[in-house]
């Protein structure tokens, strides 16, 4: 079982169903990334599983223990909701040392957060006078107050610059180090690559899909592999003689290779067997097209 378990829950709002049955397992010290288009019921469950909102049916678990019922759970918890409403009168120092004092965390833990974030210099600022970056970043430091076992954050990258994800995938890869499990939603594919373990794709509020990044791709996109190499001649000529090459596309000294079965390893044994000279052999890992496919195949059916 997961640090965070959601099972066969279920939400519905008037004649529309949010969630139907949606079941996913977050393990302990792993980044799982929720993914899925604009009404896929992903805000829905992130609500369900902090409690915000009741689910219909199933059940929600969190270090063991049902949230609904046992509320001093969150005392292990941090949570970043997507667009933080803080209050603008209060400094970013005042809203940690109000929190602080809330979740009865020392407040030397204060320093701690703001230094992890980047905002030391701006803590004594009003909110008000923050830019989104600068409220996602207090957000963050808010919810890493009292060091939490479990990190929920529900699109988290919204009006963030690429600094700021970039100093968000630092912090989010210490706290995985340290045995935090992060659950997240976001729009951010390419943070997703980076950084996710395990995606689950939902779509109508079902589970359509889990797995990592790279089952993810090989699922929706084939097995497309990029080839860097100065032998041109050489590596085409190979190429069209294997039999598992379903296409081959090639753009000055680099060749697209889509590949009808797994035979990577096969296939740079080949090409290092005849003497060809690579630079690069990586899976194109083109997580936006895989996920344009995802949501085309899931509308079919």
């Amino acid at each position: 079982m997961g640090a965070v378990n959601v099972t066969n829950v279920f939400k519905r709002y008037g004649t529309k169903r949010a969630l139907n049955g949606v079941s996913l397992s977050a393990s302990k010290g792993y980044i799982t990334a929720i993914l899925g288009p604009n009404g896929a019921g992903k805000t829905t469950l992130i609500r369900i599983i902090t409690t915000l909102i009741n689910p219909d049916q199933g059940r929600i678990e969190i270090l063991g223990k049902d949230p609904f019922k046992e509320k001093n759970v969150f005392n292990k918890i941090g949570y970043v909701q997507e667009l933080p409403n803080l209050p603008p009168f209060l400094s970013g120092k005042e809203l940690l040392s109000l929190s602080a004092r809330l979740k009865g965390v020392n407040k030397e833990d204060i320093k701690r957060v703001l230094e992890l974030v980047d905002m030391t210099e701006n803590a004594d600022k009003k909110i008000a006078k923050y830019s989104k970056g600068m409220i996602q970043r207090i957000a963050l430091a808010e919810a890493l107050l009292g060091c939490p076992e479990v990190l929920i954050m529900d699109e988290p990258n919204v009006g963030t610059d690429p600094i700021l994800n970039l100093k968000m995938r630092d912090v989010l890869n210490h706290m995985r180090r340290e045995g935090v499990t992060i659950v997240m939603t976001t729009h951010e594919l390419e943070e997703v690559r980076k950084m996710a373990d395990k995606v689950f794709f939902l779509f109508q509020g079902k589970v359509f899909f889990e797995g990592s990044t790279e089952d993810l791709v090989l699922k929706f996109l084939g097995i497309r592999v990029i080839i860097e190499t100065q032998d041109g001649e050489a590596l085409l000529s190979l190429l069209k003689k294997l039999d598992y090459v379903k296409n081959i596309e090639f753009e000055s000294n680099k060749f697209f290779v889509e590949l009808t079965e797994d035979s990577r390893e096969e296939l740079l044994r080949e090409i290092v067997m005849r003497g060809i000279r690579v630079k690069s052999f990586y899976l194109n890992q083109d997580l936006e097209k895989a996920y344009e496919m995802a949501i085309r195949e899931a509308r079919a059916k």
